[in-house]
């Protein structure tokens, strides 16, 4: 079994994405950790979150149409995303559990989970485009 390095690199990388709720994308993540540590490589940022994300000390946030971003909140949740400026919040509502089985009943396929990412307008894009 290979055993894991902890480096510098990957604990400031997981310190960020734990230290926010803004569910940041990986070149997010990059832009800020390469202000203290300016010898970081893009693909090291990248290959880290990918591995912490597969390990289940992140959550990866799936988006559809732009890059994935990551979570701290490891439970199930659903997100909103901004469609004019692009950001990523936790929508505070109940997790439909049961919508598995609903699906299951009403297609051919073996549902295995689900992904929820709500649209809108974000307060702050509200507020600058009236």
């Amino acid at each position: 079994m290979k055993k894991e390095r902890n480096t510098v690199q990957k604990t400031l990388i997981k310190q960020e994405v734990m230290s926010t709720y803004s569910h940041p994308s990986a070149d997010a993540v990059y832009d800020k950790i390469k202000e203290v540590c300016p010898s970081i490589s893009k693909a090291t940022v990248y290959r880290v979150l990918n591995d912490l994300a597969e390990k289940g000390e992140i959550y990866r946030v799936k988006m559809t149409d732009g890059s994935d971003r990551f979570d701290k909140t490891l439970e199930k949740h659903y997100h909103i995303r901004c469609s004019c400026c692009g950001s990523v919040s936790d929508v505070d509502i109940d997790y439909f559990n049961g919508i598995e089985d609903t699906a299951n009943k009403h297609s051919d396929y073996v549902v295995t989970g689900h992904n929820l990412i709500f649209e809108g307008i974000c307060p702050d894009c509200q507020v600058n485009n009236n």
